[in-house]
């Protein structure tokens, strides 16, 4: 009986870590629980088998992302149009997939390195942990959410990003979970030395972060930009209504009239015109002349149908002087295209969601260019992705992401999309400018801080003044490859002990094998 009240306890204690580390990211910014969450985690796993280390990890999960993660169900109900058990259903089967990830860092982790082994929880499970984040970014189209590092846009450990991106900020929150966690078994122990090393490291890890928080990698370039990011704030339920397309029209016409001779840029939101590009030619046009004749230049987004001509393109164009397009890479799974289609497309037939046959663009694609800057742009999920906003060219000026993020109602998905995007400036060293339907449309800083923002769920111009950047950061000029080296040498370190006790195995066994000299 006292067995299973202990578990209990443990698998209670395991939801609430997960939960707990919700609020460790925006909107709530409670950053030390990023490191505290995962320790207590970390600490039910010490003494757990790698069955019952993936069970734990799997409640983790599932207490992180049903709070970090609810939103979808307002995606999938409200504006899927979806009964609502079966939305929820839909929502509990999302979550308990993303919750595989935790679970089989778990398991791994005490399967291949168990934690009673010190150097096994100090460098083996941070390994394992970056290296799930990085599979969860890509596998499926990816999922690249609640990454543990973007808790630390305002901390310290921000300084590793231009080197390692989001994911050794990711290791050194980890990092600091273990030694942290490595420091408290010590004190127990009255093992004062190991524990004010692993304190002192900590210090190290954190105050070197802070130092490199004073590099700025990028130097300013050219004259700043003067831009206008339009919020229509056009509510998800008509923007797609035949008899309310108008609506979309009207609004971003009124609320740019007075910009033209305000500013060089001027930007709408993603699909902000809920028309196929070929079918508003006259419209399109009208906006190019009056971009020219101003001198302005205007970005919006749109969709545009395939050249096979089944399927859109999610699409960004620029008119005036400076004309250009890009087509969206990285769509996002049921909401813009179905995965499977062959098997499975019969069954979401019921989700009535607008443009889901969107077909990716080419994975290399020229940069926007306004008055000699060139912007990196993206659409909505894809600024979430740090491989895919990753650029080799240094002379990009700024980032530019374009979003409708009322598909998730007044939820914490915005706060936290924003929050990723500043990541992304922080990895560059660049400014990005973050666009939105209802919010939050916002300006953002090469160090991550937003320098100005729109009130969310509100009609709304931001005006702003944007230095471009140029140069190099070490994750723009290494890609992967620092971080790469860096978990190589955890994974040495972490199996250094082992491989001493081996080569003393095979010593003691090569002693015991070797034939007595014969006696003379």
């Amino acid at each position: 009986m006292k067995k299973w009240s202990t578990r209990l306890l443990a698998d209670i204690a395991a939801i609430a870590f997960g939960a707990l580390l919700t609020l460790a990211f925006a909107p709530f910014n409670l950053f030390p629980l990023a490191v505290l969450a995962p320790m207590g985690l970390f600490a039910l796993w010490t003494s757990a088998s790698p069955k019952r280390s993936f069970w734990l990890g799997f409640l983790f999960g599932v207490g992180l992302f049903t709070s970090g993660t609810s939103w979808i169900y307002i995606s999938i109900h409200e504006y899927g149009d979806v009964a609502n058990y079966l939305a929820i259903l839909i929502t509990m089967g999302f979550v308990a997939f993303l919750s595989l990830y935790p679970a089989f860092t778990g398991y791994l982790t005490n399967r291949y390195y168990p934690l009673t082994q010190p150097s096994h929880l100090l460098f083996g499970l941070p390994v394992i942990w970056v290296a799930m984040e990085w599979l969860r970014s890509w596998l499926f189209s990816g999922f690249p959410w609640l990454f543990v590092g973007y808790s630390q846009t305002f901390t310290p450990l921000k300084g590793y990003a231009p080197i390692f991106s989001i994911y050794g900020v990711s290791l050194a929150v980890i990092f600091t979970s273990t030694l942290l966690l490595y420091a408290y078994r010590q004190y127990k122990l009255a093992a004062y030395s190991a524990f004010y090393k692993s304190i002192l490291a900590i210090f190290i890890l954190w105050l070197s972060g802070g130092l490199l928080n004073l590099i700025q990698w990028t130097q300013p370039s050219g004259k700043p930009l003067t831009v206008s990011l339009v919020q229509g704030n056009i509510p998800q339920s008509l923007k797609w209504d035949p008899e309310h397309i108008q609506l979309s029209f009207t609004r971003y016409t009124e609320l740019t009239e007075s910009l033209w001779h305000k500013g060089n840029l001027i930007v709408w939101p993603e699909a902000a015109i809920p028309l196929a590009l070929g079918e508003v030619h006259d419209f399109i046009n009208a906006l190019d002349k009056k971009a020219n004749a101003t001198g302005a230049s205007i970005i919006l987004g749109i969709p545009m149908k395939a050249p096979s001509g089944e399927g859109y393109y999610n699409g960004i164009i620029s008119l005036g002087k400076n004309r250009g397009f890009y087509l969206k890479r990285r769509l996002v799974p049921f909401g813009e295209f179905v995965p499977f289609q062959r098997y499975v497309a019969r069954i979401f037939d019921f989700m009535n969601v607008p443009m889901s046959n969107m077909v990716p663009g080419a994975f290399k694609q020229a940069p926007l260019k306004i008055n000699g800057v060139k912007i990196l742009p993206s659409i909505c999920f894809e600024i979430t992705v740090p491989e895919l906003m990753n650029t080799s060219d240094e002379s990009i000026g700024m980032l530019l992401t374009i979003t409708n993020d009322a598909w998730f109602g007044k939820s914490i998905a915005e706060a936290q999309h924003l929050q990723m995007a500043a990541m992304r400036a922080i990895e560059l060293k660049r400014p990005v400018l973050f666009a939105s339907n209802d919010g939050i449309t916002a300006i953002i800083g090469p160090d991550g801080n937003v320098v100005a923002k729109a009130p969310q769920h509100e009609t709304y111009v931001l005006n702003g003044s944007v230095q471009p950047r140029y140069g190099f950061t070490p994750w723009m000029f290494f890609g992967a490859f620092t971080l790469q080296t860096v978990l190589l040498s955890f994974i040495y370190l972490a199996r250094r002990p082992a491989m001493r006790q081996q080569a003393k195995n095979l010593a003691a066994i090569s002693m015991r094998t070797v034939p007595a000299k014969p006696n003379t």
